[in-house]
């Protein structure tokens, strides 16, 4: 039996990326004996039918994670229904994802196709996800767990200086300019230096990545978050990277439910501040500061995926 991860990204978001890391991570640690063969989101739409021949009914097909069950990002969903009509004989299992759906006639699609495989596990990174999954995908077995990303841990010992803004650029972003202005005012007043940056390396004309670079990538990425004396994000990478990296930040919420639903998995972190309000900024930074020297730890999440994964694969 063989194990085929499914949508792994080569598009520039670092979370995407970290995501993609920390999945093969898991699976070669918890299955080195298994053969893994690795399909990139790119080709998925087209290849799943190709490369059916080659794929055995035991084979056990795993969906890369993220925050894509939906319309909001139509083409890994366009995949993963591909896969899931082209593969109604093995198991699938999709890592932790968000599922939101604006467009009924999308949900309509998705759900025919999904509720169609007798064999379809789902895991859902939030609550809210987890509730829409259940009610829309009845036919799927459904697991509450955190992303994949809160698995890792990252310790160290550089020098931290100033504050980094990770604010949307995007489509998903709902922070007003005005907002964003008043939030730079205020760190401009207050810090002796910042950092303007994102999750999204598209602006620094970085389109695809290849696997040999993925992992210095994040590296790279992580490090920004490591030098940093204070984050303030509206990303849910951006949020989770702090908390990996023992980084206080605050956060704002974004298009979607996946980062104030999925900080209360991390509300426990006293580093982490969720900000509701521009007017709360000031208060928000103080209680994250405060707690710069509380520690993350990662095994309630590599608990609650791994237990999963043996469960679902090593039983089969």
């Amino acid at each position: 039996m063989n194990i085929i991860l499914m949508g792994v990204p080569h598009h520039a978001n670092v979370g995407d990326l970290a995501i993609a890391y920390a999945e093969e991570k898991m699976i070669r640690k918890l299955f080195p004996n298994r053969k893994l063969y690795i399909m990139p989101e790119e080709k998925l739409d087209i290849c799943a039918k190709k490369v059916k021949k080659y794929i055995k009914n035991d084979d056990i097909i795993l969906l890369h994670g993220g925050g894509n069950i939906g319309d909001t990002y139509v083409v890994p969903e366009k995949g993963r229904r591909e896969v899931i009509s082209a593969f109604p004989n093995n198991k699938i299992i999709i890592f932790p994802q968000t599922a939101y759906f604006d467009n009924e006639e999308e949900l309509k699609i998705s759900k025919k196709i999904y509720n169609t495989h007798k064999n379809l596990i789902i895991m859902a990174r939030e609550k809210k996800s987890f509730d829409f999954i259940k009610k829309h995908f009845y036919n799927a077995k459904i697991y509450l767990t955190p992303d994949i990303v809160m698995t890792l841990k990252e310790d160290s010992n550089l020098k931290r200086d100033g504050v980094l803004l990770m604010l949307r650029q995007d489509k998903e972003k709902t922070l007003e300019e005005k907002t964003k202005k008043s939030i730079i005012k205020y760190v401009k007043e207050n810090f002796e230096s910042y950092k303007i940056s994102d999750m999204h390396m598209e602006s620094k004309g970085i389109q695809n990545v290849p696997k040999t670079i993925r992992k210095q990538m994040i590296k790279n990425k992580l490090e920004e978050f490591q030098t940093s004396e204070l984050v303030i994000t509206d990303r849910l990478h951006g949020m989770i990277f702090s908390a990996i990296t023992q980084t206080p930040c605050v956060v704002f919420s974004s298009l979607t439910h996946k980062i104030i639903e999925s900080y209360e998995w991390l509300k426990n972190l006293e580093y982490i501040q969720r900000c509701n309000n521009i007017n709360d900024l000031e208060e928000c930074i103080k209680k994250s500061l405060k707690a710069k020297n509380q520690t993350y730890n990662n095994e309630f999440a590599i608990k609650i995926i791994s237990d999963i994964l043996i469960k679902e694969i090593k039983n089969t």
